[in-house]
């Protein structure tokens, strides 16, 4: 229910409390699993990892914090079976680990008939491969929301809402900047940094009405200023693979006559050099090698001497925004609104513990379970991206939640051009 713009969820009975996995105690898991622990209509929470002793402070700690009964399993998310233990009585699993093992996650989930969420797939194959699975989720009786964490997640449906608002749409352009220093000396990303360095070193993809979605040749492309909200201001943006890019045109794009479609991560010059490096060098690569006798992967190698985001909590200096700007018609004017959510790292850690990366990813999974909760989601079924999500109720849980968003609107006279 939604009264007044406050989220209320009415539980009637005991029976109507959910039982939720969240696997992967990462960064990201831990936002998801304190802010699900907050929850009245979370009655089990049920972290899941292959490595709990990394966790175990935090989890100690969130048992101190809440009621919630609250229980730990060694799971490993690349075995179906591993994943079917934790899941087998969840009604609802985030999935906050590697995408690389978004499929065997999803089969457990079919297997145990649990409701699947995640926040990235492994690139846009992937996520259309993850997306045909909709008949037999239908099929099952559960539902999956594929990519719902700040971006992609606040970023689709950021686009949605925009969409919304407009008779007709000329492109949909995802801008995500940050302006932070961080206190470490050395290579590091804020967010998984399996997913940063490939998603960086791909060819970058983007979506036209007449050719649907294609690739740059390289990385690092189309470098270009964008000036985002103060107090970020101009940042240097260059296209990078992403997965809105592969369904905003075909879900709610080309319905409104749209006819372009791309994503531009902001990128300090130090990280793209550095980058270009470890292609130049090979150790990117996921592929097996082998070094006086071991077997090794290259990138796993070079991550492996990178801090794990949740530690850099308390260390990131500034402020991040993700957004959707969407240029469009609306009656007799032209239209830009770019809908965006900032946060300040400082502020973020100062309330939160986390830093601020971190925490916009793990908000959006927790509202979509909370949409599940209620009657939004209840009974839905099938695999669906993030903007075939309603965005109101959505984004009014994410302000409650502290995640606030906003717009920017932009509008002028219709140009027509003179064909004299």
């Amino acid at each position: 229910m939604y009264l007044n713009g406050l989220t209320v969820v009415k539980i009637l009975k005991e029976d109507d409390l959910l039982r939720v996995v969240v696997l992967g105690v990462g960064g990201v898991g831990q936002v998801c699993a304190a802010e699900l622990a907050k929850k009245s209509y979370v009655k089990t929470l049920i972290l899941g990892d292959i490595s709990i002793d990394y966790a175990e402070e935090f989890i100690n700690k969130l048992r101190s914090a809440t009621k919630t009964e609250i229980l730990v399993h060694r799971v490993d998310a690349s075995k179906v079976e591993s994943v079917v233990q934790v899941s087998r009585k969840a009604d609802v699993l985030i999935h906050a680990g590697l995408p690389d093992y978004n499929i065997p996650v999803m089969k457990a989930c079919l297997e145990t008939g649990t409701h699947y969420i995640d926040m990235a797939s492994n690139g846009p194959k992937w996520l259309l491969e993850q997306l045909d699975w909709d008949p037999i989720f239908k099929k099952r009786g559960i539902l999956g929301i594929m990519g719902i964490g700040c971006d992609p997640g606040f970023s689709n449906i950021a686009a949605r809402y925009a969409v919304d608002q407009m008779d007709s749409v000329q492109s949909i352009m995802i801008r995500d900047g940050d302006n932070s220093m961080v206190d470490y000396d050395g290579f590091c990303a804020y967010f998984s940094p399996q997913t940063a360095i490939k998603e960086c070193l791909a060819k970058p993809n983007y979506w036209t009405a007449d050719q649907g979605e294609q690739f740059f040749p390289d990385p690092f492309f189309n470098k270009e200023e964008f000036e985002f909200p103060e107090p970020i201001g101009w940042l240097d943006c260059y296209n990078v693979e992403h997965e809105e890019v592969t369904t905003l045109g075909e879900t709610i794009g080309k319905q409104k006559g749209c006819q372009y479609i791309d994503f531009k991560y902001a990128l300090h010059p130090d990280f793209v050099n550095t980058l270009k490096v470890l292609a130049y060098l090979g150790l990117d690569s996921d592929e097996m090698i082998e070094v006086n006798g071991v077997s090794v992967i290259p990138r796993d190698v070079v991550v492996t001497t990178m801090p794990k985001p949740a530690d850099l909590a308390g260390k990131i200096h500034g402020f991040s925004c993700v957004g959707a700007l969407v240029k469009g018609i609306q009656g007799d004017r032209s239209k830009e609104l770019y809908v965006y959510t900032l946060a300040n790292h400082d502020e973020v850690y100062k309330k939160t513990g986390f830093q601020a990366t971190v925490w916009q990813t793990g908000v959006p999974p927790v509202a979509a379970v909370e949409l599940i909760a209620t009657d939004v989601l209840k009974g839905k079924h099938g695999c669906i991206p993030p903007e075939l999500i309603d965005p109101i109720p959505f984004l009014t849980i994410l302000k409650t939640m502290g995640m606030e968003w906003h717009v920017i609107e932009k509008t002028g006279p219709i140009t027509k051009r003179n064909t004299a």
